[in-house]
């Protein structure tokens, strides 16, 4: 994950301080989203498993970074296939991590580009 992601994401959990924040037990941005006071709520070795769980148990989803095969990306194209809000940070087309985002942008989701957007 990118210092940049890391920054969004800092700022992302401040804004959603009284929002109920959960992830699963994976590396990357769930991991740093983690370090900064979310809820775990999955736990497991499945990935498969843990995307699907969580994709039917969020109401709404914030990808901030993710590469073409990452967890990231499969969980939030579940996600939008069940038809619930997912927000995107836009991101560089030259940086891997920003391949998820960008798709997802493309293909449904809504464009973060201010932090109080996701939350109304």
């Amino acid at each position: 994950m990118s210092q940049y992601g890391k920054n969004v994401i800092g700022l992302l959990m401040k804004s959603l301080k009284d929002e109920e924040v959960a992830t699963i037990d994976i590396k990357g941005c769930n991991r740093e989203v983690i370090r900064l006071g979310a809820k775990k709520i999955f736990k497991g070795e499945n990935f498969e498993t843990l995307n699907v769980s969580l994709a039917n148990y969020v109401d709404k989803l914030i990808v901030v970074e993710g590469g073409e095969n990452s967890g990231t990306f499969l969980v939030a194209q579940l996600v939008l296939e069940m038809g619930k809000e997912v927000w995107a940070v836009p991101g560089r087309i030259i940086d891997e991590g920003s391949v998820a985002p960008n798709w997802l942008i493309k293909n449904g989701a809504k464009m973060l580009t201010d932090l109080t957007e996701a939350l109304q």
